[in-house]
């Protein structure tokens, strides 16, 4: 009995340090499977948006005829935090695009209208910090009329641009926003760590970057994120220097070479031979 309980013991040990192997090794193969998606995502968001079969027209970046960018702020407005951006576009004397959440602005309604007495433009960023590719089609429709709604409530503006949650929609999805009367905006440029830990290494990444038409994605929305305002002061001062405009997106999109927003659109149906 003893032998045999010492061989279960060890089958069991065995078995559970190949399960434990075998768990990690998907840990690791997940974790490898996000840093593809975040590397394609953040230096070539067109083909990953086509990767995930959305076609249809979503606005990446512009053919700007001007040195002409468009800076772009995610998940405000947040007390403290968007007036210190609204003081650093005022000294720089730059317009930028605000993608507002709607529980924000119901909740700072006057941020939101600071934001437009700033000569600055607001987006629809949904209802809530979340993915919006996750939601049903019914829930990201009322997810976003309900934020619009808010939105104009806050401000009287109704807001022309919409960016999803996490970048990215699903292709019905993407059908309805178009239907709606929504123009869906992402970016050609985007700061991935929020929380910009290091404000020279994100400069020096969107510097190499940026171009005539290029849309760059910032965020804002918590107090941890609060490297974002001297980022956008070193970035304003580095573009200024270049001899860059910063305007908003319907600036740069209504001052564009057609067609300014990107066609994604799927390959050409293969024919048959009918003989």
């Amino acid at each position: 009995m003893d032998d045999r309980a010492g061989v279960q013991g060890t089958l069991r040990t065995r078995w559970a340090g190949s399960a434990v192997r075998a768990g990690s090794g998907f840990l690791v193969a997940v974790a490898a499977l996000g840093a593809v998606v975040a590397y394609v995502v953040r230096r070539q968001p067109q083909r990953a948006l086509g990767v995930l079969g959305v076609r249809g027209p979503v606005l990446f970046g512009a053919r700007s005829p001007a040195r002409q960018v468009a800076i772009t702020i995610d998940d405000g407005p947040t007390p403290g935090l968007t007036t210190a951006l609204l003081g650093v576009l005022r000294a720089h004397r730059a317009r930028a695009t605000f993608f507002l959440l709607g529980s924000g602005v119901e909740a700072h309604p006057d941020l939101a209208r600071a934001v437009v007495t700033g000569g600055h433009e607001i987006g629809n960023h949904g209802w809530s910090d979340r993915p919006a590719g996750l939601l049903s089609r019914a829930a990201l429709a009322e997810d976003l009329s309900r934020t619009a709604t808010t939105i104009e409530t806050a401000t009287g503006i109704r807001a022309r641009f919409m960016r999803p949650g996490s970048g990215w929609l699903r292709p019905g999805q993407l059908r309805d926003v178009l239907a709606g009367g929504a123009e869906v905006a992402l970016g050609s440029i985007a700061v991935l760590d929020l929380e910009v830990r290091d404000v020279e290494r994100e400069l020096a990444f969107v510097l190499r970057r940026v171009r005539p038409g290029s849309v760059i994605v910032l965020h804002e929305g918590r107090p941890e994120r609060a490297g974002v305002v001297p980022l956008l002061d070193r970035l304003l001062g580095e573009l200024g220097q270049q001899g860059y405009e910063c305007v908003t997106l319907s600036v740069l999109v209504d001052g564009a070479a057609p067609p300014a927003v990107t066609q994604n659109r799927p390959p050409p149906p293969r024919t048959v031979p009918t003989t």
